[in-house]
């Protein structure tokens, strides 16, 4: 794929030489990617952030703003393609396309003249520490250069446990606190069909784009870190499975699949079939992120509470690695999402496009993009100037839905300018629950280790990570489904074949990676 990208950036660097902008009466078009998320009733090329948008920034300051919609999980494939085809938006925002390959290839504007000209509140907003994770020295001349702007993550926690409360009163339980202990509960809420004739004790699935993404959570419990060494760590980062003692929690996960403790369609991760069972009441455990039950997107427990009256979630922290005595969570680095200008963007757009980024950090603006109106999108201010009493996106009229990550992209999170008030407001929006989610984000925010990043590209991973995570998916149904006695000789050849598919280069690359410094992340067996 590297190849065929490269031969179309060429093509697209021909193209760009004539103007997306519209320059006529001095106005200039400036096209900006968002996602769409399939939400009802929400048209995010015709939104009410749009238009605010374009009142009081496009309007004073002769720029018409048009929203590109590309599909939430397919973006990568999507800018891909139109990068390679010259026809991306003047201003775009990723969460998994290669932009390290599109820095290779020539295929991004460098930002630093247009940032340190146009971007003030921008770089105040991100800081310079953020800023770096954004610049790499192209030419060797020992300067590094800005290629992309990192959005400033909020709130760094990732993942959070679920376990039904009213399954652990049922079977006079308390949360478990470790793996023998989830695994009784599981057994039990099994053998006594708590969630009827569909009972799934334990809601679980391979992440297409990132097999080990849910699975390393789950395998890291079993790492004995006395056999791991900090080099290590940070040279399998693409690789838990090969860390010493996760053949143990694919073993756990190959028992409960033969007990019937996991879907039995697992490896397709049917996405309709876990919200259903979900929502009905048919599952009793599963990981997304720490507020996920108590989002309006998927509404898991306002749903569970209409199938099943006197159901809920609540957090549980199951995952203890015996080797460390502590319950792991990786966390996100505060990098977020990645923000760039294609070299097919004009002049003039590209300017445009620097100038919406530094409004967008101005606090005003930023409250507004992401809180909509009092009496519209959420009912009253608190003291501290938090909105309170939001409305559920369904019960908000059309013309005035909004997304507030996917439309304000900077900040990936909610953002009021101050920490105290920022964590206030990570619970309070979630009306009836801010108890339950507060207490979620702190489990999700225990024993953590930041995740992995390298500060140079290490080719390996450019050229064999696709064909790598393809090998993994693989991997993983194999194992957890074969036949107990046969689970050995699988890993063991599964193991075999990730190695030969690349990641063994992937593997020297990111060791020679921290051999020279050129890392990000914590190691957590550190003493």
């Amino acid at each position: 794929m590297k190849k065929l990208v490269s031969l179309f950036l060429v093509l697209a660097l021909a193209l760009g030489m004539m103007s997306f902008a519209s320059a006529e009466d001095g106005w200039v078009t400036l096209r900006v990617e968002t996602y769409d998320r399939d939400t009802p009733g929400f048209d995010v090329t015709d939104c009410w952030q749009l238009k605010y948008a374009q009142e009081n920034f496009g309007d004073p300051n002769k720029i018409k703003l048009e929203f590109i919609s590309y599909a939430r999980w397919t973006e990568n494939e999507l800018l891909v393609n139109d990068m390679a085809g010259g026809t991306a938006p003047d201003l775009c925002m990723t969460y998994n396309a290669p932009v390290q390959q599109f820095i290779n290839d020539g295929g991004l504007r460098p930002l630093d003249d247009l940032l340190n000209e146009y971007g003030p509140d921008l770089k105040a907003f991100i800081g310079e520490e953020l800023l770096s994770y954004g610049q790499s020295d192209q030419d060797g001349d020992g300067v590094k250069e800005q290629w992309f702007i990192p959005a400033r993550r909020m709130s760094v926690a990732n993942v959070g446990n679920f376990i039904r409360k009213d399954w652990l009163e049922k079977l006079n339980m308390e949360k478990p606190t470790n793996i023998a202990e989830l695994t009784e509960y599981l057994r039990q809420a099994k053998a006594q069909n708590l969630g009827g004739e569909n009972t799934i004790p334990f809601s679980f699935g391979i992440f297409a784009q990132d097999p080990m993404f849910n699975v390393r959570r789950i395998t890291d419990a079993f790492v004995d870190f006395n056999q791991v060494t900090e080099e290590d760590w940070f040279a399998l980062a693409h690789n838990p499975e090969m860390l010493p003692g996760a053949r143990e929690g694919f073993r756990w996960l190959n028992t409960l699949y033969h007990e019937e403790l996991l879907p039995e369609g697992f490896a397709t991760n049917d996405d309709l079939a876990t919200d259903t069972a979900l929502t009905q009441g048919y599952t009793g455990f599963f990981s997304q992120q720490p507020d996920q039950p108590w989002r309006d997107d998927k509404n898991y427990e306002v749903e569970l509470e209409k199938a099943v009256p006197g159901a809920s979630w609540e957090t549980v922290n199951p995952f203890l690695n015996e080797s460390l005595g502590k319950h792991l969570h990786d966390v996100y680095s505060a990098n977020g999402l990645s923000i760039i200008i294609p070299k097919t963007t004009s002049d003039e757009a590209a300017v445009a496009a620097m100038k919406y980024l530094n409004w967008m950090a101005i606090p005003e603006n930023m409250f507004m993009l992401q809180n909509g109106i009092e009496g519209i999108n959420y009912g009253r201010l608190t003291e501290d100037g938090i909105p309170t009493d939001v409305v559920n996106t369904e019960n908000v009229p059309n013309d005035h839905k909004m997304h507030a990550g996917d439309i304000c992209f900077i900040a990936n999170g909610l953002c009021f300018f101050d920490d105290v008030k920022n964590a206030a407001a990570l619970a309070l929006k979630f009306t009836g629950y801010e108890d339950e989610v507060r207490d979620s984000y702190v489990d999700a925010m225990t024993d953590t280790w930041t995740q992995i990043a390298f500060t140079t590209e290490v080719e390996a991973a450019t050229d064999y990570d696709a064909t790598v995570k393809s090998k993994q998916a693989e991997f993983i149904a194999a194992v957890i489904s074969c036949d107990a006695d046969q689970f050995d000789a699988v890993f063991d050849a599964g193991i075999e074949e990730i190695k030969t598919v690349g990641a063994t280069e992937m593997i020297e690359g990111f060791r020679a990676a921290y051999q020279a410094g050129t890392y990000r992340g914590t190691f957590p067996g550190a003493k």
